[in-house]
């Protein structure tokens, strides 16, 4: 059954050809059989022990070299049809498939080259992912890009002597609206969240979605107290979102912040990042939406 799904998806031309000579190999001996048989027949048929006989072993041997066609067919068209859904399917950027195709020495040849082909692109995704700073679903920066942009405003504002805030947001329970509203649904509603925060966003800052339901800000020349207070509104609004989709769902949703300053809490961006996240844990413990002291 899987190697006539795979079919489905062949080109139409190739699709007849191996259909064709699938068939051809599995009914030929049958077809033959039958005509062999014949040749016993004579009319009127009269049934005894010598043309019965004949018969069935005739029958039996048609049968047998029948099952031999039929398993010599999938021997040599599923390696085939295996390699078309896999070029297919790298085609499509689905680079996590295991390529394992047995047969003739060309066929595992062609294998390697199909499974170089898939490692270098997967390596070509990878890099391409390093040096993308934006993310897909909701055009904020990504977690790679912030990172390294925090830690150059932290040295410009070491250098000018001048704050830079970093603000952290999480926002808990998402899993369980999108296992009601689907996909499409958690996108929708990832992008409105990302909506409010490019909103918020002043000049000079940058923000980013760092994983699934994590966001940050980073804030330039801003301080503890004008992070705080940017931080509440984006909170206020995307709690009003939030507690919304709560009736809707019967659990509550919630949004957590956590803000940091340097030199206050740090001099690297780890250090800021981190002392912003283990905020966001003393604000959900107290059960607070924002934390700025810890």
């Amino acid at each position: 059954m899987k190697l006539i799904a795979k079919v489905r998806f062949m080109p139409t031309k190739l699709k007849y050809k191996m259909l064709v000579s699938f068939c051809v190999m599995s009914l030929l001996p049958i077809l033959s059989g039958v005509y062999i048989t014949s040749l016993f027949i004579k009319f009127p048929f009269e049934i005894n022990e010598n043309n019965l006989l004949q018969v069935t072993l005739v029958a039996i041997f048609s049968l047998v070299l029948s099952l031999l066609g039929y398993l010599l067919a999938k021997e040599v068209t599923g390696p085939i049809v295996d390699m078309n859904a896999a070029v297919k399917n790298m085609a499509d950027w689905q680079l996590d498939q295991k390529i394992n195709f047995k047969g003739s020495d060309e066929l595992e040849e062609l294998t390697e080259s199909l499974k170089k082909i898939s490692n270098n692109a997967k390596e070509l995704l990878e890099k391409v992912d390093k040096l993308t700073t934006r993310d897909k679903l909701t055009g904020l920066y990504n977690a790679n890009y912030i990172r390294e942009r925090l830690g150059e405003e932290i040295e410009r504002a070491i250098h000018y002597q001048r704050p830079c805030s970093f603000v952290y947001f999480v926002v808990d329970n998402f899993q369980v609206y999108e296992a009601k509203y689907g996909k499409e649904g958690y996108d929708e509603a990832m992008q409105f969240i990302a909506k409010i925060l490019t909103q918020h966003s002043l000049e000079f800052a940058r923000a980013a979605r760092l994983t699934r339901e994590e966001f940050a800000i980073i804030l330039p020349d801003k301080s503890k107290k004008k992070a705080i207070e940017i931080a509440g509104h984006i909170c206020e609004e995307v709690s009003m979102f939030l507690v919304k989709k709560s009736e809707k769902i019967g659990v509550p949703l919630a949004i957590y912040t956590g803000v940091s300053e340097d030199p206050i809490d740090g001099v690297r961006a780890e250090d800021l990042m981190n002392k912003a996240k283990d905020r966001v844990k003393s604000a959900r413990l107290n059960g607070k939406s924002l934390e700025a002291f810890a």
